[in-house]
């Protein structure tokens, strides 16, 4: 069929003196959606330290995280209910784990969240599902991905402060400055600052491009294990030069207009509300704009480390200061780790509201977005029957609206694989699984 004259390629471009602009969203675009197919997003939503969890014959038992019954009927716990308005384009799971985490001390988990790697002999991580699929998502988007932590950085072994790691199960530092943030994804810089940045990125190349073909012509002069090293090292110049190359093609495109005002940016980590709530906003641009198509927000990271650690003192909730302090409570007499579990809900309803409310043609962006939101342990030490959400997906062919609990610990890793289908990825194993969620699609 031929392409009728009003219509308009995603990627159209205003074009003026010396200026290009991107067009956001129109409907005259829908009619070259054969040829450009609408992006599809992955993001992951962390906090440490476990869940409140309840007996049904506890004066707490409605603050149980988990749902008591199973199926589309479940009905949401106090815990829970702020997700409520989402229940058509959500799925509550239980007894998900890693295989090999499952004996460790729960706080270790965090680290292998996304990536299911076995890391009881050595801490040696693999790469998280958000980096598998930012390798090939990547290629389309200005950013790669976008790594984002309330604390910032890497932390350290076992107690990281990113959920995010590389090809080679390397921490990728966190971002966590929303201000830093939102001008590195949408300030456009000076046409001095651009010049001088085009110069420094091809001097970087060059030099990256000398230390490859060194690096080569020293391999057969090694023997195995130097050989095997120096692959790795190799690997890394490989990533380093990909990201040079993109940094260079995507210097003279235009940036995506965003109004800076409609962000509150003057926020910190001691007004958690407002804070978790800018870095999700910088998601929802991020996304909305293009400007990257994977995501990842640890909320709070594990056994009491960094500011994010206070939140639930400065929010007033128990008298038990941080959050690792809170999972030490006993949930069987006292609500305030379950208002908590509640409380972090909403900051991740807020974020489904806003995916939500915009449009992509006649879907929403929430429908090509798959959602995770979740810990690694389902109590403070205990490495099993991780509380886990996804939401999203709708037109990726997930169905959503049900409690799902599996009859015995069952691989995280059955839902990663199903997730990387979804998302077009054509993978059979990742994270240990031993199969696929057919229930979800």
């Amino acid at each position: 069929m031929p392409q009728p004259s009003w219509s308009l390629n995603r990627r159209t471009f205003l074009r003026g003196t010396g200026l290009a602009l991107a067009l956001p969203w129109l409907e005259a675009m829908a009619s070259a959606a054969p040829s450009t197919p609408k992006p599809k997003r992955f993001c992951a939503f962390f906090f440490g330290n476990g869940v409140s969890l309840t007996k049904p014959t506890d004066p707490t038992s409605d603050w149980n995280w988990f749902p008591r019954t199973e199926g589309a009927d479940y009905k949401f716990t106090r815990s829970l209910e702020t997700l409520s308005d989402h229940r058509k384009d959500l799925t509550i799971f239980g007894q998900l784990s890693h295989p090999s985490s499952r004996q460790l001390v729960g706080h270790n988990t965090g680290d292998v969240w996304l990536s299911g790697a076995d890391i009881r002999q050595n801490l040696n991580n693999s790469v998280s599902i958000d980096q598998l699929i930012a390798r090939e998502y990547g290629r389309h988007t200005r950013i790669p991905s976008l790594v984002l932590s309330s604390n910032g950085g890497t932390g350290m072994k076992s107690r990281a402060t990113t959920i995010s790691f590389d090809q080679q199960g390397r921490a990728i530092p966190a971002e966590s400055n929303p201000k830093s943030i939102f001008e590195r994804l949408f300030e456009k810089p000076a046409e001095v600052d651009r010049d001088a940045r085009a110069r420094v990125l091809a001097s970087g190349r060059k030099r990256v491009d000398f230390l490859m073909e060194d690096a080569r012509s020293l391999r057969g002069q090694l023997g195995r294990l130097d050989q095997q090293r120096l692959d790795e090292f190799l690997s890394s110049l490989n990533e380093v030069e990909s990201r040079l190359n993109r940094a260079q093609d995507w210097l003279g495109k235009a940036m995506p207009d965003v109004d800076r005002s409609k962000i509150n940016l003057e926020v910190s980590q001691k007004g958690p509300t407002d804070y978790i709530r800018t870095m999700m906003d910088l998601i929802v641009l991020a996304f909305e704009t293009d400007t990257t198509r994977v995501a990842t927000y640890q909320i709070s990271s594990e056994d009491g480390h960094g500011i994010c650690d206070r939140f639930p003192g400065i929010l007033n909730f128990g008298k038990h200061g941080g959050h690792h302090g809170l999972s030490h409570s006993n949930p069987s007499k006292e609500s305030s780790w379950g208002e908590y579990d509640r409380y972090l809900a909403e900051q991740f309803a807020y974020f489904l509201t806003r995916l939500s409310a915009i449009r992509e043609g006649e879907t929403r962006v929430l429908d090509r977005t798959l959602a995770m939101f979740g810990s690694g342990t389902s109590s403070t030490h205990n490495a099993r029957n991780y509380p886990t959400v996804l939401a999203g997906g709708k037109d990726l062919g997930l169905r959503h609206g049900q409690y799902i609990k599996a009859r015995e610990e069952r691989p995280l890793g059955d839902l990663f694989v199903t997730m990387l289908q979804r998302l077009d990825f054509p993978v059979r194993k990742f994270a240990d699984n031993a199969g696929e969620f057919s229930e979800i699609v």
